[in-house]
């Protein structure tokens, strides 16, 4: 059974739109729509322009783990870091 993945990145305004931008680019969702379990994912932005929310599914929390788990060894802080206002947060979801 699939499990769906919500991650809220507290950003400063600029930051959201970066973020926005690098999912777009080519080291973002192209590579995310490649790995082992992806099935969805969307991006939202809230009201305040600057809280990203990525609304995620995948074939398993594990397969979701190992590809966070790739970005971060990637350096996905490194770009993340400078733009945050805060910490992000993973909430993982079973469709009941």
């Amino acid at each position: 059974m699939s499990v769906i993945v919500v991650a809220e990145f507290p950003m400063t305004e600029q930051g959201a739109q970066d973020l926005i931008d690098w999912s777009k680019g080519d080291d973002g969702y192209v590579i995310t729509r490649q790995h082992k379990g992806f099935e969805d994912i969307r991006t939202f932005l809230a009201e305040d322009k600057k809280t990203v929310y990525l609304y995620e599914k995948w074939d398993s929390k594990e397969d979701h783990q190992a590809y966070l788990n790739f970005r971060v060894e990637s350096g996905l802080m490194d770009f993340l870091n400078p733009r945050l206002d805060g910490d992000f947060k993973v909430t993982y979801f079973s469709e009941e």
